[in-house]
């Protein structure tokens, strides 16, 4: 079978309104979905060019698409942190949480689909570089922030 030559296709997200995370330069997000009985939430996390994430762990389960750009991930060693894997558009991974790590947006930035999973009501901690518990995330935080973007009026796509 003959291969076809695709049209290079970029994520139109004029429409999408990213909420900054507080105290974290050059990352966003957008709730695409909670869904409290599954203990399940699905954003879309920007990282500006470089821009990369405090160290945190996933505390359950979650899926990682690389929508567009390059996610760097980068696990931690005895004398700090080494890069890991440079994922491209269309990887996914799958993990079973629970692993510390940092995240990094490549040269033009990175949009990642996570699809994570909650345990008892919890989503992520963000850690200080000595492993220490600074704050957690949690599904009823997704939940609200859910409810906030639908109560905004819809964005419309520009011509």
């Amino acid at each position: 079978m003959a291969e076809t030559t695709r049209t290079v296709h970029r994520l139109d997200d004029r429409a999408i309104r990213w909420r900054y995370f507080a105290g974290f330069e050059g990352l966003s997000y957008w709730v695409l979905g909670v869904n409290e009985a599954r203990q399940k939430v699905d954003i879309f996390f920007r990282l500006d060019p470089w821009a990369r994430c405090a160290p945190h762990r996933h505390v359950g389960p979650t899926d990682t698409l690389v929508v567009e750009g390059e996610h760097r991930t980068y696990r931690q060693i005895a004398d700090g942190w080494e890069l890991d894997e440079v994922r491209p558009p269309g990887f996914f991974a799958a993990s079973e949480g629970d692993s510390r790590h940092l995240e990094e947006g490549g040269a033009d930035g990175a949009i990642v689909l996570l699809s994570m999973t909650a345990v008892d009501g919890l989503i992520w901690e963000i850690h200080d570089d000595e492993g220490q518990v600074l704050s957690r995330t949690t599904l009823e935080d997704f939940a609200r922030a859910f409810a906030r973007q639908q109560a905004e009026a819809p964005a419309s796509v520009p011509a």
